[in-house]
């Protein structure tokens, strides 16, 4: 299996379940700028099954604007969209992360940033 790297923020709180069993966050990355000028912004749906990682470092230390590096492996998942048919996604599962903004550190720095 292909191990993919992912350097991003998170672009919302992460949705953890209470037991802790599975959590589900979307990252973005600034690819630099298009043709156009404009922002190359991707994003990646990731899923975490590992309970240990999901209590101890995303449910306390992520949430919105925290900077991680996520490895794990693309899988495709079939679900069934509201108006009806069969949809595909990819979502990256995790294998291993690495926080380099935590959430106490983002909220400080929102704060600093907020009295200067």
């Amino acid at each position: 299996m292909q191990n993919v790297v992912f350097v991003g923020r998170l672009a919302a709180d992460p949705q953890v379940t209470e037991d802790f069993g599975k959590a589900v966050f979307r990252l973005l990355e600034n690819r630099g700028r298009d043709a156009s000028g404009a922002d190359r912004v991707v994003g990646v749906n990731c899923v975490s099954w590992a309970k240990g990682l999901n209590e101890r470092v995303i449910a306390v230390g992520l949430a919105s604007g925290c900077e991680v590096v996520a490895v794990g492996a693309f899988v495709d998942n079939l679900y069934e969209a509201r108006e009806g048919g069969q949809r595909a996604a990819k979502e990256l599962v995790i294998r291993s992360l690495t926080v380099l903004d935590w959430a106490g550190e983002h909220s400080a720095d929102t704060a600093t940033q907020a009295a200067a």
